[in-house]
């Protein structure tokens, strides 16, 4: 594993957000159609397109009126990026599973007086978020005996 400073140095202007934006651009091949799935302006698309090239210090792009063409190191690097992205991703849904973000199973103690309003919609929310999740709710009282 390298550390940082060994070998070339990642500019501050490449980011995973860019890193998708540029694959989506270039599965996509329209810059209309990239911002409405990402949920961003063709604007933003289009600047993070291009400070991605700054940040790589090489065009990506050949610009033939409004279009944006993908010049040969834009294939290149979309292999990169792919592999960048997933690495992360299984990064991030390891360190989750690990610390039970991910876990398949939730349990929850729960008062009788929280189990009429309360409970109920944070569980149907948790279900909407993750489908698969097993909830287990077990109810007690707060009285002393």
């Amino acid at each position: 594993m390298k550390l940082l400073g060994e070998g070339m140095a990642i500019d501050d202007e490449i980011t995973l957000k860019k890193l998708e934006v540029f694959l989506a651009f270039m599965q996509m091949s329209n810059l209309t159609r990239v911002s409405e799935r990402l949920g961003l302006s063709a604007v933003s698309v289009h600047r993070a397109l291009h400070s991605l090239e700054e940040g790589l210090r090489c065009p990506l792009f050949k610009r033939e009126g409004r279009n944006l063409i993908p010049l040969k190191s834009a294939y290149a690097f979309a292999e990169h990026a792919q592999r960048a992205i997933a690495a992360c991703e299984a990064g991030v849904a390891e360190v989750r599973e690990m610390s039970g973000f991910n876990a398949p199973r939730l349990r929850i103690g729960s008062l009788y007086s929280l189990t009429l309003r309360c409970i109920p919609k944070v569980i149907i929310g948790l279900k909407l978020r993750k489908p698969t999740l097993d909830v287990n709710l077990t109810l007690g009282s707060n009285d002393l005996e």
